[in-house]
């Protein structure tokens, strides 16, 4: 029998229901580019929900680039501003765990899904999936310590993320979302089929 303390990781909490619930410019999340916008119009709520969560004790947080994704940024036309909302997620996050003073605390940025999220019928080919996820992580990889790929639907999505993170030397998390009524990942695949799909990755 091991003696071995077994290791917990402490994740933050969510972000955008939190930044509406501090009154931030955070539209419905069905709607495009939702949490992306608090960081155009309450960068400063942003840093102090990071900073929150940091003080309750998580040892990772996650910028605030969920929703700054070409699909969604493209319906509210701000199309070319998705390195420069990716770098500012990345910085408020940083200077949040820097003000904390805890350096242990580690940064992760997302790899989302990149259109409407629960919605596995509008999940694009891998390949299209791939280019967006390295444009993205290319921005991220300088900056973050890791990569969430989350609330995915489909194992295409976790592939296509797991090679753009290996191609920038990023270590990746993934997390899918399930569906309610059967243990299966919403696109309808099991999650043995996913983490055999993820075998061969980084």
């Amino acid at each position: 029998m091991s003696n071995s303390t077994p290791q917990i990781t402490i994740l933050d909490g969510a972000m955008g229901t939190e930044l509406r619930a501090r009154g931030a410019s955070v539209p419905d999340y069905r709607s495009s580019a939702w949490s992306a916008m608090a960081l155009v119009h309450d960068p400063g709520t942003v840093r102090q929900v990071h900073s929150d969560y940091i003080a309750a004790g998580a040892d990772v947080i996650t910028a605030n680039n969920y929703a700054v994704v070409p699909n969604l940024l493209a319906r509210v036309g701000m199309t070319d501003r998705l390195e420069e909302l990716t770098r500012l997620a990345c910085r408020l996050a940083l200077e949040a765990r820097a003000a904390n003073r805890r350096p242990a605390v580690r940064v992760a940025g997302s790899l989302p899904p990149l259109d409407t999220t629960y919605q596995s019928d509008l999940v694009a080919p891998e390949n299209d999936l791939y280019e967006a996820y390295l444009r993205i992580a290319r921005v991220l990889a300088p900056r973050v310590d890791l990569v969430i790929a989350e609330t995915l639907t489909t194992v295409r999505e976790a592939v296509a993320a797991a090679r753009a993170a290996a191609e920038v030397g990023l270590p990746l998390w993934v997390s899918w979302n399930l569906r309610l009524d059967a243990p299966l990942i919403r696109g309808g695949e099991s999650l043995e089929q996913g983490i055999a799909a993820l075998q061969s990755l980084p």
